[in-house]
């Protein structure tokens, strides 16, 4: 049973509904699978990449996309209640962002040349997470928004505005990420001659406002103190 992050607790107990609320937190807290050559090899979502080569594409990266797409999500369903007028179910959107790369914590192996595990290179997670929801039971609502999260890049695009909203949500956090970290980047190799082999984003969006405030001066201390 794996002890879960502060924050993704307290994203957990903002899901209203009692029986979806326990579904969740049971699954995070249990995530294991059983296929027919035995149980995966998980990582501990704070030692997950997000990605390879991509958004989150860091160890905590995934963590970290958990956390921002559910809160994403959250803010979304309330212009749409605010602004729109339009009642949006939040548990359903919050489950959804919160569980949707579940099982990417089985997929990445640092010493394999793919920069994915075995089970990566033969099954995507989004079928595995798709799957296991059906198999526990869960709600067809979430099941669909976390079945069209990845829109017309997935199996199938949202039907439902709640699935749209969790849609919206992991696009814009992983396009954030994933411009934020090319541009300091490519930052770090014009100031230095070398692009770095990686970067977390937290060290991304210190780059990018040290150049943005202080010009490449400050880059450059930053740089050569923190980094290089």
């Amino acid at each position: 049973m794996a002890e879960l992050n502060e924050e993704i607790l307290k994203l957990i107990n903002m899901i209203s509904d009692e029986t979806l609320r326990i579904l969740v937190l049971d699954l995070l807290k249990n995530p294991s699978l059983k296929l027919t050559e035995g149980e995966p090899k998980l990582t501990a979502f704070e030692d997950s990449l997000g990605s390879v080569g991509f958004h989150h594409s860091y160890k905590g990266g995934l963590l970290e996309h958990m956390i921002s797409c559910s809160r994403i999500g959250l803010a979304i369903c309330r212009v749409v209640e605010e602004v729109y007028g339009s009642k949006v179910n939040s548990d359903f959107v919050l489950a959804a962002t919160l569980i949707h790369d579940v099982y990417k914590t089985a997929f990445y192996d640092e010493n394999s040349p793919t920069g994915l595990s075995q089970l990566g290179e033969r099954i995507d997670h989004h079928t595995l997470i798709v799957s296991e929801l059906i198999k526990r039971g869960f709600p067809l609502e979430v099941i669909h928004a976390v079945l069209a999260i990845h829109g017309q890049y997935g199996p199938m695009t949202p039907k439902t505005v709640e699935a749209l909203i969790a849609y919206l949500a992991d696009q814009a956090d992983s396009t954030l990420c994933d411009r934020v970290l090319k541009a300091a980047k490519n930052l770090v190799k014009i100031t230095t001659g070398e692009e770095p082999k990686t970067l977390t984003a937290r060290e991304a969006f210190s780059i990018i406002l040290a150049k943005q405030k202080g010009g490449w001066d400050s880059l450059k201390e930053l740089l050569y103190k923190n980094i290089g």
